[in-house]
């Protein structure tokens, strides 16, 4: 299936295949992304066919993807049809990009909404332990900006809700300082000391074993994900380098998972290793801040929105502005393309606020 005897159409292909990898980078299903893409693109009715022509994707890929679109639990307005007097469906999607980019932008911010409601439990069993070890006020200084961390993404949500049409329409930024105050109202201390029933025998180690077990339950029952998250905070949980059997004492995972959890943290450099002198243990500490940690994957998104931004005003647009043909059909594509443009700048300056907003 070649689309070099029309120009437009293979950039078309070139583009959506340039989107698609840079969202599989994301962790998005490259083919849902490249289809949806595509609909949005050319914003009529496409046939199966079409789809495949402008993705260059198999049909059972196209058919497959279609299904998952129009299906009643997608977040995207993808809807199946047809056209009087013909057999053949037809599939449409009604987004604009700016559209898309709301979905996406609150999609994000809910995918990050963990509460850690149950700290209040913990820092007034931290508070009662005395003397104030190096080792308590770490941990206690973590359950904070964790709380903190909590109450900003409360705060980003609301702010996403109420401004989000607003920034979009303009670019700008409305002030963040009221949502942010606000929503540290809303989450002040529930529990005190005085309300809270502490064991006699209570002490560090226990409260961390306690806020892992907590944390377990937030996680899926099952999957990689819950040992790496885990074995993760375990380490934060540490003011000093750990070995990897107390890493087994706090979080209670199996040898093998705080092995391959740490292999992993080593590779992509998030952990390293320490050896001590005179000592043949491993231990092995965090290589970056619980606050650069808590924004990796906005930190991520950042880099590919300006990679793709990259690309389309180096390659794609200049390619476009140079063809001829139907100039109809040119205007429509380069207008999409400003809107990404437009939009991908946005999302990056919500990323910079994000950061702003965490480490304040």
């Amino acid at each position: 299936m070649s689309n070099q005897s029309d120009p437009l159409l293979a950039l078309k292909n070139d583009y959506l295949n340039f989107i698609a990898q840079a969202n599989k980078s994301l962790g998005y299903n490259p083919y849902l992304k490249g289809i949806l893409f595509a609909l949005m693109l050319e914003g009529d009715l496409l046939t199966q066919e079409r789809i495949m022509k402008l993705t260059g994707y198999s049909r059972s890929m196209v058919s497959e993807i279609l299904s998952e679109l129009t299906d009643f639990s997608s977040r995207y307005p993808v809807r199946e049809t047809r056209i009087p007097g013909k057999k053949k469906k037809y599939y449409t999607c009604s987004l604009s990009f700016t559209q898309y980019t709301k979905i996406l932008a609150k999609a994000n911010l809910e995918s990050s909404e963990t509460s850690y409601d149950f700290i209040d439990k913990i820092l007034p069993r931290l508070e009662a332990l005395s003397p104030r070890t190096p080792d308590v006020k770490h941990v206690i200084d973590l359950m904070e900006f964790l709380k903190s961390t909590y109450s900003s993404v409360q705060a980003l949500i609301t702010y996403v809700e109420d401004q989000l049409d607003l920034i979009l329409e303009t670019g700008g930024f409305p002030d963040f300082d009221p949502y942010i105050k606000k929503s540290q109202q809303e989450h002040v201390r529930t529990e005190q000391i005085s309300e809270i029933n502490i064991p006699e025998s209570d002490n560090i180690t226990q409260i961390k074993r306690d806020f892992i077990s907590y944390l377990l339950d937030l996680l899926p029952p099952t999957g990689k994900q819950r040992d790496l998250v885990t074995i993760y905070f375990g380490l934060y949980l540490e003011h000093e380098p750990i070995t990897q059997e107390e890493l087994r004492e706090i979080t209670g995972a199996s040898r093998t998972s705080v092995s391959e959890s740490l292999s992993l943290f080593l590779k992509i450099k998030t952990v390293k290793l320490i050896k001590k002198p005179k000592d043949r243990k491993k231990y092995y500490t965090p290589n970056i801040s619980m606050a650069d940690y808590s924004l990796t994957k906005y930190t991520n998104q950042k880099r590919v929105f300006t990679q793709i931004k990259n690309g389309i005003n180096t390659e794609i647009l200049p390619t476009l502005l140079s063809l001829s043909g139907n100039r109809k059909e040119r205007e429509k594509f380069e207008n999409f393309l400003k809107e990404n443009l437009y939009c991908y700048q946005i999302l990056e300056d919500f990323i910079t606020l994000m950061f702003q907003s965490f480490n304040k």
